[in-house]
């Protein structure tokens, strides 16, 4: 049965459409372009956090994560990902991008962290003090 005419809410994104957008975004990603960092010309990656290089494949981060999840496309994606977090931290060396902004990026979307918990090593603490009772070989 063909959906009712005038049908906005089809779905779209096949498999193939779904892999040539990630390859694109991906594409985009690894594309390059000059910068001027304090006055000198500096070639520096297009796209430093994933939701660029959606926007830059004519897309945007929610329909990539969807047709991640739709098409089980999670390499392709993470391979996008890692390639944007590879972007932000070489260009950060060459001054393309302000520390404090790529500090930003890499803790918030690609899990980085400056602190570690060297007491509990990640495992939960408990926060209620135990009280054990128990019967002595006195009584």
């Amino acid at each position: 049965m063909a959906a009712p005419k005038g049908n906005t809410n089809a779905e779209k994104w096949t498999l193939e459409e779904s892999v040539k957008l990630l390859e694109l975004a991906i594409e985009k990603a690894t594309e390059t372009t000059e910068y001027n960092v304090h006055g000198k010309k500096v070639e520096g990656y297009l796209c430093h956090y994933i939701g660029e290089a959606a926007d830059e494949a004519g897309s945007n981060l929610d329909q990539l994560d969807y047709i991640r999840d739709k098409h089980n496309l999670r390499s392709l994606y993470n391979q996008l990902k890692r390639k944007c977090e590879r972007n932000c931290f070489t260009d950060t060396k060459k001054g393309i991008i302000v520390p404090s902004i790529a500090i930003v990026n890499l803790k918030s979307n690609h899990g980085w962290t400056d602190r570690v918990d060297n007491t509990s090593k990640d495992e939960k603490i408990q926060t209620t003090p135990v009280i054990s009772f128990f019967k002595s070989d006195d009584e």
